[in-house]
């Protein structure tokens, strides 16, 4: 067994930030996992394995984004973000599970998705998203998380669901190739117009965990350091 996919299998132990808050719930979905607030209306963090082999497949878009029907408690609709001037901005993009025709319809979930900027979601984030794929074409396999970020003493809402907008949004990884494992992180700011070149958002794991209150392959905490160290001559180009 190869040490990403002995990542995966025991999520809760190595890899997987906790979801034990009342009002959070834990979703287990086709290859990936939520962790879904319904005080916030939208996901915590989520997380998916990313291996070469899942990547440069292409799948038909559903008409829409759709309610997740594994959830019975309170969560963002369509309604909430019409007219109010944010994309329903995926956290497992859906090209990433484009391999498997029910994990790409699962990231149509609303339970997926966050409030984002149209410039970030089409700019910034999406290249963000294509510098991830380029770790994993070059990798046995990435542990990749992603979520939203609230640095702001009142958080800003939208729709009549009064979904929480975020203000930036967060991408952990962590890559391995062979017995060398290599992390990554960055934060982006949830606002128009970003022009900055994406190492300008690149930031340590352990910033992410302060802002967030997670903590992220928390068995490796004595090597984080080590692996953001090794990550630098691999900068987001």
């Amino acid at each position: 067994m190869t040490l990403a996919f002995a990542l995966w299998l025991v999520p809760v132990a190595f890899a997987q930030p906790a979801c034990q808050a009342p009002a959070r719930r834990l979703l287990d979905h086709a290859f990936f996992r939520i962790c879904y607030d319904s005080s916030l209306k939208a996901p915590v963090w989520t997380g998916y394995e990313l291996r070469p082999e899942h990547l440069g497949h292409s799948a038909r878009r559903p008409s829409s984004f759709r309610l997740d029907p594994s959830i019975e408690f309170p969560a963002a609709s369509n309604a909430d973000f019409r007219l109010a001037g944010f994309s329903r901005g995926h956290m497992v993009p859906a090209a990433d599970l484009a391999w498997s025709e029910q994990g790409y319809r699962a990231t149509f979930f609303l339970t997926n998705v966050v409030a984002q900027k149209q410039s970030v979601n089409a700019g910034v984030w999406r290249r963000l998203e294509n510098a991830v794929r380029r770790i994993a074409a070059s990798s046995d396999s990435v542990q990749v998380f992603t979520g939203p970020l609230f640095d702001s003493p009142v958080i800003d809402v939208i729709g009549p669901g009064r979904v929480a907008v975020p203000t930036h949004t967060y991408k952990v990884l962590l890559a391995v190739k062979g017995k060398r494992m290599i992390m990554f992180a960055a934060i982006v700011p949830n606002t128009a117009n970003l022009a900055a070149p994406l190492p300008h958002f690149a930031v340590s794991v352990d910033e992410v965990e302060r802002r967030s209150g997670l903590d992220f392959f928390s068995v490796l905490d004595d090597k984080k350091e080590e692996l953001l160290e090794a990550a630098r001559e691999f900068l987001l180009p």
